[in-house]
């Protein structure tokens, strides 16, 4: 009989356990359901924050180092693109003033023409001076040989553009020379201590910068390498340098 017992309590016991899961575990699985939903959306947008924070700072920065720039770039303008032009412009007046010659302002006359021997004719300072004016006939051959004889000698004394085997990177006497032109290019060679500041010349005539317009020197601090006759030992220069090409001022 108390064996009866027990086993029906345990049946309502277990009839009971199964009615409060039954009733209890989708009210647990809407909850979960709800809590998810409610993370989720609060992780995207603290996810869309931080990427709008990303990209206002980068805007920023962008803006920072644009505001820098200019300022460099009016800087450098008014320091040095400005007065070189304004003394270009200078130096070209100049030469433009020199080849018209001074205004003659007074009472002139044409030189030669007519001669007047009369006393009456003889008031004008040109005319008298077209009188006494005697004039070689060859002179205009005299200048015309003299031009050509100077043009044979530049022509005979041209420079010849040579430039020495480029040493290895392993030679212990080599030099690597880094070039950087005006137009923010660059390009690199390497050189022997022993070879001279000619070399250098002649390798960026080879490149389009013509050492009669433009000019090799050191970046800090800054020396105008105007001696083609120097060796590069003597400029102790290392084992590396950067060197840069300037226009040569008018």
């Amino acid at each position: 009989m108390l064996t009866l017992q027990l086993i029906l309590q345990g049946v309502f016991l277990f009839t009971l356990s199964t009615l409060l899961l039954g009733w209890l575990l989708p009210k647990i699985y809407t909850w979960l359901l709800c809590a998810i939903h409610s993370l989720v959306p609060a992780k995207a947008k603290h996810e869309k924050d931080d990427l709008e924070l990303y990209e206002s700072k980068k805007k920023e920065h962008r803006e920072k180092s644009q505001t820098q720039y200019d300022s460099l770039a009016s800087e450098y303008n008014q320091r040095i693109l400005i007065p070189r032009q304004e003394e270009k412009r200078r130096k070209k007046e100049e030469d433009f003033i020199k080849f018209l010659g001074p205004a003659w302002k007074g009472k002139g006359s044409p030189l030669g023409g007519q001669v007047f021997d009369d006393e009456n004719h003889c008031d004008s300072a040109g005319q008298e001076a077209a009188r006494r004016r005697i004039v070689r006939e060859d002179i205009n051959l005299d200048v015309l040989t003299a031009a050509a004889s100077n043009a044979a000698k530049k022509q005979k004394i041209k420079h010849v553009i040579i430039l020495p085997d480029e040493p290895s990177a392993d030679e212990p006497d080599a030099i690597s020379v880094l070039f950087r032109t005006p137009l923010g290019t660059t390009f690199q060679r390497r050189f022997l201590n022993s070879d001279k500041v000619q070399c250098l010349c002649d390798l960026i005539t080879t490149k389009g910068f013509s050492y009669k317009s433009y000019i090799i020197s050191t970046s800090y601090p800054r020396v105008l390498l105007s001696d083609p006759n120097v060796t590069l030992s003597e400029l102790k220069f290392g084992k590396r340098i950067l060197l840069n090409i300037e226009e040569k001022d008018a």
